[in-house]
């Protein structure tokens, strides 16, 4: 007797091999170190995408531009050998990273013969991204400094916005006069824009604090404006990061023509004008080119007037004039204000409260 046995023959599966390629730590390390954390949560975003999963990927991007961001800003801040400490770590982190989120995967992807990522690609990519990074930052320092003029051999103006050559040439040369710039690596940046004209004199830590800093800039600002556009304009003292330490408005109101308020820190043009029609009204401004000058800071309201040698040190003129502050004082801000009496040149001869 026969016996016919059917045999059934086992079939193997055929394995799928990826057509893809995907990116390991390494180089995701690579792209981190030549191009930022950008470049090296890009590479992940690519190998998300290619696992079909997009909604990680966009997280990837998103997290590494965010990272790079704020590790720029700490950079730009800490110490150079504490900013190299903050690229070491974010590189080891970039790469434990993509190991913990990505590698068992990328493992199982090489098991099955699918190909990695060329790290000669995360080179190239960083190394592009990098160009184009510091290309934009390079750009974005020249117009907001502009361009500068050479006031002798070490002095320095930069211009920027609308302001001309001209008119840096022009500040320099002022500012050489008043003795500010006298070759010894002073730098200024002169602006015009949209917020006016601004003046910033980069000084030296903590010199913005000194009692009376911020009223010689002003000086200052009083007399370059009508050389750079006329008034108002604006004077900053900045840092040596050029962070804004104190800023002032310098502003100046004619009252019928030929008499003057010139205001300063944060009084206004209104102020100006309601004191310099006050003066009129109590037969102090005339017509005849007298000068006001109208300050407010931190510290308080402050009148001064330019008179004649001696008037201050005349009871009865110092009477008159404490009576014309008190009077004036409502039309900015009230009392108390201090009164100064100023010389011909400036220089402040009586200085009291006027309560």
């Amino acid at each position: 007797m026969s016996t016919n046995a059917t045999v059934t023959p086992q079939v193997t599966a055929p394995t799928f091999v990826p057509a893809y390629t995907l990116f390991d730590s390494g180089a995701v390390a690579i792209g981190t170190f030549f191009g930022t954390p950008v470049v090296g949560t890009v590479l992940m975003a690519v190998n998300y995408r290619r696992l079909g999963q997009g909604g990680k990927a966009v997280m990837a991007v998103v997290v590494g531009v965010v990272i790079t961001g704020l590790a720029m800003l700490l950079g730009w801040k800490l110490p150079q050998s504490v900013s190299y400490l903050v690229g070491l770590a974010l590189l080891i982190g970039m790469r434990q990273s993509a190991q913990q989120l990505q590698g068992a995967t990328v493992a199982e992807h090489v098991l099955r013969g699918g190909r990695l990522g060329s790290k000669w690609l995360a080179f190239g990519l960083g190394a592009a991204f990098c160009v184009v990074l510091f290309g934009a930052i390079f750009a974005a320092v020249s117009m907001n400094n502009g361009t500068s003029v050479k006031i002798g051999s070490k002095d320095e103006v930069y211009y920027s916005g609308t302001a001309t050559k001209a008119d840096a040439v022009a500040l320099g040369n002022a500012l050489k006069s008043d003795g500010y710039m006298q070759d010894q690596g002073a730098d200024v940046i002169l602006d015009k824009g949209k917020d006016g004209t601004i003046v910033s004199f980069i000084v030296k830590e903590g010199f913005w604090d000194q009692a009376g800093t911020l009223e010689s800039f002003e000086e200052i600002g009083r007399q370059v404006a009508p050389l750079i556009g006329g008034f108002p304009i604006q004077v900053r003292l900045l840092d040596s990061s050029r962070d804004v330490k104190k800023e002032s408005t310098i502003g100046k109101e004619a009252i019928d023509g030929n008499d003057h308020v010139y205001y300063m820190g944060t009084a206004t043009e209104a102020d100006a004008q309601a004191l310099g029609q006050e003066l009129k009204s109590l037969g102090f401004f005339t017509g005849k080119g007298s000068d006001v000058f109208l300050s407010k800071h931190s510290d308080g309201t402050v009148i001064s007037f330019v008179v004649g040698d001696g008037v201050w040190d005349d009871p009865t003129y110092v009477g008159d004039f404490e009576k014309i502050v008190r009077e004036a004082a409502p039309k900015v801000g009230g009392l108390p204000v201090r009164l100064h009496l100023v010389s011909t040149s400036l220089e402040v001869k009586k200085d009291e409260q006027v309560n």
